[in-house]
């Protein structure tokens, strides 16, 4: 890598030609090449000569971008992949390796041999419990052969970045996903001694020392190296990029303006209106989600012990919001009844809350393993209070409907219990015993969302202590965390990995506190964690398999959302969040890659509702599935392109993102819109103070569009909890347009 200061060895480039037998490499012939420095050469291996050709090209961007074409001109061609390599002689195991969605500071934690779901051993369950991950692509800690191989389908964008912290230099590397002969392979191989490393690019990737498989990354694995036609050129390009950056952030800062540099920003697909969608789901709810002891459920009946009550985390005490908020009275009046239910039979003497209840018993969150059952997550009791208080708000705005007190001192307790939480540890730890308010595992972002809940809970309750303790904390998740690349434990059964989830709701934590003190650092954090989180959403469409569910019915993978480095899919939206946390950061600073990573993510997710015009394999009308498998990890069960016959909590962030996430959001001042919904609108011109618009609904359903119309006075004001309420809503016929004046 260039240096600056202090100097070391510029990388050493290298074209390699493996020959293979299945997925073990017979020979291998490596020919040094200049970096920018454009070659043709014939390779000779084993019997069969490649013509290769290598072009240099600076980019606009300021990478140097690299295309390969290779031929074969002599020889059978059969099991030889192609790879560009660098050697890195200045690697340090202090260096931080990113992978998208896969790979963060090098997955460098202690490892627990584990089977699903994994939970901390007893050596684990303390204060300061270590990082530690199952048995997923890592960098050893220890010494011996350190190595991940990686396809391009394993991760969010085809890239690697590792950032040097001595040094204080940066590189990228980002490539296509694929080439004619199949997905291509990102590998980074350490030196015994951590002295040097190799990284490649192979066409195509052959995992040789096992794939991942469902928390074993040494599965002896499916790939093939490819069979070459004669005479058919075989092209593929990849850039590269070195920079100076003071830290990890720097890394992460520049990935973000360049993860779809290669493959352009995909085109969007209109499938079903926002409002059609909604009517989908709400229908299933009330059809499959509503127990008759008086609550909503997170699932539906028969699909498992945990589909039946759980707070936060899927949905619980959340996916009643949206139904409270636009529901049918029928819905209003159940969800009302949930938190009802909730505060009066889950609510515990601590003040926290159970997590799990499956046919009137609590269950606990530790998966029935012995001593577990008063367990809780953490990230669940952060949850529930953060919604609840938004629950609150919306009530408080409807007149007509008083707050139960019943709902007020329950949400007090609870951020009461939170705050003593703090109070005596200095941290609010993974697991809690919702019986004593204990903390039983520590060391963890699994709190993520709680500054956010105690900010509300503060403004609210008129608690400036509830707020100084929201600071406090996130001040914490931002210097040991944030700072530090990781954010960890989100979910409850992937032991300390890196994950999503924790990142959007460290993201929501910081932009709340931002609304409510208007402190600059809490936007810039926000900005900093926005950049970490575009990391974890997919970046490009995915090739389905054309025979896949997926792949006959078109489906687009642009803007899903990564769960964690353990459970490798990607999923229709944020685990549970709506996405406005960037359309505020879009308000807020004028930057419109905030306003198209919203759009992303909140436009692909109505396309997985299963329909009965349209079905997705056996799910039955408005049930969508978590599933977004790009990678090999389920290959055995659920390939990509497949679901499982599951309904989650990604139907959740849809009706979140539904009353949050305006349809089109138009800038009043620049005269133009953003269509996040599934229309199409265009700017006719001006109508005095406002913008005259058409819009144009190429779906087959009725769209009924919530349209946010501003200039810079509005933006320059806080877009707060629940403004949905004051969004005009314009109705667009199926297949058909309306000129409407907005603004």
């Amino acid at each position: 890598m260039e240096q600056t200061g202090s100097r070391a060895e510029a990388p050493g480039f290298y074209l390699t030609l493996r020959h293979f037998e299945q997925a073990r490499e017979l020979s291998q012939r490596r020919v040094s090449i200049g970096k920018a420095q454009d070659q043709e050469m014939a390779l000779e291996l084993d019997g069969s000569t490649f013509f290769v050709d290598l072009r240099w090209t600076p980019a606009a961007d300021g990478g140097l971008e690299g295309r390969v074409s290779a031929e074969l001109r002599s020889g059978s061609g059969l099991s030889y992949t192609l790879a560009v390599e660098m050697d890195l002689a200045d690697w340090s195991r202090e260096n931080y390796l990113l992978i998208p969605a896969a790979v963060y500071g090098g997955n460098r934690f202690a490892v627990r041999q584990q089977a699903y779901p994994p939970l901390a051993p007893a050596e684990d369950r303390v204060l300061d419990a270590p990082l530690t991950i199952s048995d997923v692509p890592h960098l050893e800690q220890g010494g011996g052969v350190s190595r991940i191989q990686l396809n391009s389908g394993d991760m969010a964008t085809p890239a690697l970045g590792i950032f040097c912290p001595v040094q204080k230099q940066a590189l990228i590397l980002l490539t296509q996903d694929r080439c004619e002969l199949g997905l291509l392979g990102l590998q980074l191989r350490e030196s015994e001694d951590r002295r040097t490393c190799t990284l490649t690019l192979e066409a195509p990737g052959v995992r040789t020392e096992g794939m991942y498989h469902n928390m074993n990354s040494r599965h002896p694995t499916i790939d093939r190296a490819a069979d070459w036609p004669a005479g058919k050129r075989i092209d593929f390009r990849f850039r590269l990029y070195e920079f100076a950056a003071e830290s990890v952030q720097g890394l992460f800062d520049r990935f973000a303006h360049l993860r779809q540099a290669l493959s352009g920003t995909p085109p969007v697909k209109s499938e079903i209106p926002f409002s059609a969608a909604w009517e989908l789901v709400e229908n299933k709810y009330n059809r499959d989600n509503w127990r008759q002891e008086g609550y909503y459920a997170v699932g539906t009946p028969g699909t498992g012990l945990y589909q039946d009550w759980q707070l936060g985390w899927v949905g619980g005490a959340m996916n009643t919001l949206p139904l409270l908020a636009v529901g049918t009275a029928e819905s209003r009046r159940r969800a009302t009844q949930t938190l009802d239910w909730m505060f009066s039979q889950a609510q515990r003497h601590s003040g926290l809350i159970a997590g799990i209840i499956s046919g009137g018993k609590s269950i606990g969150d530790g998966f029935t393993q012995p001593g577990t059952q008063n367990w809780v997550m953490t990230r669940r009791q952060a949850d529930g209070l953060y919604f609840v208080l938004k629950h609150i708000y919306l009530l408080e705005s409807l007149s007509a409907l008083p707050v139960p007190l019943l709902w007020r001192e329950g949400a007090m307790r609870l951020a009461d219990c939170l705050c003593a939480i703090w109070g005596e540890y200095g941290q609010l730890g993974q697991f809690l015993n919702d019986q004593t308010g204990k903390i039983v595992v520590g060391n963890s972002t699994a709190g993520a969302i709680a500054p956010a809940g105690l900010a509300l809970a503060g403004a609210y309750f008129h608690r400036p202590e509830y707020v100084q303790v929201a600071g406090q904390i996130a001040e914490q998740f931002y210097q040991r965390d944030t700072r530090a690349g990781l954010s960890t434990g989100g979910p409850g059964e992937i032991l300390n990995a890196p994950d999503s989830e924790s990142a959007f709701a460290l993201l929501e934590s910081y932009v709340v506190l931002w609304e409510q003190t208007q402190k600059p650092l809490w936007l810039d954090r926000a900005g900093q964690m926005a950049r970490q989180c575009c990391t974890w959403v997919h970046s490009y469409d995915f090739r389905f398999p054309p025979q896949s569910p997926f792949g006959k019915l078109d489906m687009r993978s642009n803007g899903s959302v990564w769960a964690n480095v353990q459970n490798k899919h990607s999923a229709p939206g944020i685990c549970t969040l709506s996405g406005d946390s960037l359309l505020k950061l879009y308000r807020a600073t004028g930057d419109r890659w905030y306003l198209q990573l919203c759009r992303d993510i909140v436009h692909g997710t109505p396309q997985y509702f299963s329909r009965t015009d349209r079905p997705i394999q056996d799910l039955p009308d408005g049930w969508m599935c978590e599933r977004v498998n790009t990678c090999d990890w389920e290959y055995n069960w659920c390939p990509p392109g497949h679901v499982f016959r599951g309904s989650c909590w990604c139907e959740v962030s849809f009706m979140l993102s539904y009353i949050e996430v305006p349809g089109v959001y138009v800038d009043l001042d620049a005269g133009a819109a953003t269509c996040i919904d599934h229309v199409e609108a265009v700017v006719l011109g001006r109508a005095g103070r406002g913008v005259r618009l058409k819009l144009t609904n190429p779906t087959q359903f009725e769209a009924r569009v919530r349209l946010l119309a501003e200039g810079a006075k509005q933006r320059a004001r806080p877009l707060g909890q629940l403004s949905f309420a004051n969004w005009p809503v314009v109705s667009v016929p199926a297949g058909g347009s309306v000129e409407y004046v907005a603004g």
